[in-house]
């Protein structure tokens, strides 16, 4: 398949990249017109330093991890190799659970890319590395990134290269922009506010890889009502899933089976509907084996979040938000919105960018709402035994959380289930295991964690009246393996 060039990122990357020449630099022998396999490709041009040999590039890494390193640097296959450095991450962060890659890892990172060995540099790894590293962008990276787009004679590893420097760009420009936010919220002007929201919003589409689209698709419906005030109401939820029969149906089958049981008047997604690379158009294939072989199934419709994997096809989001027009029983009317269901108002907010934009308009809306209960749903974290504390979402979308009665947040991402509680009203329900590979919990000791299952798959059940708010954990079994339920 032909790697393609992100929507509209051309004219971007010109204006970012000063130092980025789009004029090929053709290595001799190579052909203009056809692309050459990299085995075949000589090195690209020379820079003012060697590029370092297999002893110095596994030298960066610490002992215990060279082994992996020397894998990923024997490796040719392109799928493999990106697996590998995938696997290399996950090892270094295990011992602390974060997000951010060690020193000495990231060295070694931005070293193979830099290493000018074409052979041993995938497109895969290329854009994989990149996207590891983007949140704090290294010279050298930068470096090789425009010569691998501006000397690589295959057209797909330098669109790569190129898209993944779109990235490490975006991420700054996002960072520029997130310390003018900072300033206007240090001062309450929320007219200036919401004015670099929408900003905040447009650039975080063009900074994962999506076209930037006309500003209506982040334009929230009013809130609407799916059911009536005084009606009791029955609801599934469930996230991580998209992924194919082998670790779908299991869960997919429990849920119908309970539904015919006892039927849920509606349904939640928490996100990653499309679990590894998001859908390319409403018309998507895999739309059928994702989505329309399983869910449907229960003929009630089901109200979508976004997760993070959904914006790892160019295309996924919009894609996603238009497929409302095709499926009756799938509804993502905006990335954000809310919506009533007998005594429960209902708010999904858009974690994987969450804008000050949304902030703004989740407080507004809380505020307004009279409904007896508050539940916000999305796909992030705000606490987890698994990765621990979300320290963005702690410091913004909490204290929304807690300032408007919200009663429970409920959530996916980790692939396991979860009830947390901590000091405030609100409880933190996390169930992200409905066909994307079940983990295990890392922290058995976290702080607040009331209940905790890990290596299965299930989804999650809600029952709300006017006095109760129960929420069950079902495993893959249809069987229940915890419940708690809230008064009032």
């Amino acid at each position: 398949m032909k790697t393609k060039l992100k929507s509209r990122v051309l004219p971007f990357v010109l204006l970012i990249s000063g130092t980025l020449h789009l004029g090929t630099v053709w290595p001799a022998g190579a052909q203009q017109t056809q692309s050459v396999p990299a085995t075949q490709v000589a090195s690209p041009v020379a820079s003012q330093t060697p590029p370092p040999g297999d002893e110095a590039l596994l030298g960066t890494l610490p002992p215990e991890l060279r082994e992996a390193g020397a894998a990923i640097v024997r490796e040719k296959d392109d799928d493999a190799k990106a697996r590998l450095v995938r696997k290399l991450v996950e090892e270094a962060n295990a011992p602390s659970g974060g997000n951010r890659v060690a020193p000495k890892v990231r060295q070694f990172l931005i070293a193979l890319v830099d290493a000018r060995q074409c052979p041993r540099n995938s497109s895969q790894c290329i854009s994989l590395v990149a996207a590891t590293l983007k949140d704090t962008p290294d010279p050298v990276l930068r470096m090789a990134l425009e010569r691998w787009v501006s000397c690589h004679p295959d057209p797909d590893v330098a669109v790569t290269a190129l898209n993944a420097l779109l990235d490490v760009n975006g991420f700054e420009l996002s960072r520029l922009l997130q310390g003018r936010v900072d300033l206007a919220r240090a001062s309450g002007a929320e007219g200036a506010l919401r004015t670099l929201g929408r900003a905040q919003e447009q650039l975080g589409w063009s900074n994962r890889g999506v076209a930037t689209l006309p500003s209506f698709f982040w334009d929230s419906p009013p809130v609407f009502s799916v059911a009536p005030a005084s009606s009791p109401i029955r609801v599934v939820a469930f996230s991580d899933f998209g992924k194919g029969p082998e670790v779908q149906q299991k869960p997919a089958d429990a849920m119908l089976g309970l539904h015919r049981a006892h039927p849920f008047d509606f349904g939640l997604t928490l996100g990653d509907n499309y679990q590894d690379d998001g859908a390319h158009s409403p018309t998507d294939a895999r739309w059928q084996e994702y989505w329309g072989r399983w869910y449907p199934r229960l003929g009630i419709p089901f109200y979508v979040t976004l997760g993070n994997h959904d914006w790892r096809s160019p295309n996924g989001p919009a894609a996603e938000i238009l497929y409302s027009q095709k499926s009756p029983e799938w509804r993502l009317p905006a990335p954000y919105y809310t919506f009533t269901a007998g005594p429960v108002q209902f708010f999904a907010v858009h974690t994987v960018l969450m804008s000050e934009a949304q902030l703004l308009w989740l407080r507004d809306e809380l505020k307004r709402s009279t409904a007896k209960w508050k539940v916000v749903y999305g796909h992030y974290h705000v606490y987890s035994a698994v990765r621990g504390d979300n320290d963005d979402l702690i410091e913004r979308l909490l204290p929304v959380l807690e300032g408007n009665h919200v009663d429970l947040y409920l959530c996916g991402h980790e692939h396991l289930f979860q009830h947390l509680k901590r000091a405030g009203n609100v409880h933190f329900f996390v169930n992200g295991a409905a066909g994307g590979g079940a983990r295990s919990v890392r922290k058995p000791n976290y702080e607040g964690l009331l209940f905790a299952a890990g290596e299965q798959q299930g989804f999650t059940v809600l029952e709300a009246d006017g006095s109760s708010l129960t929420v069950r954990f079902i495993g893959e079994d249809g069987g229940q393996l915890y419940d708690y339920t809230l008064r009032k």
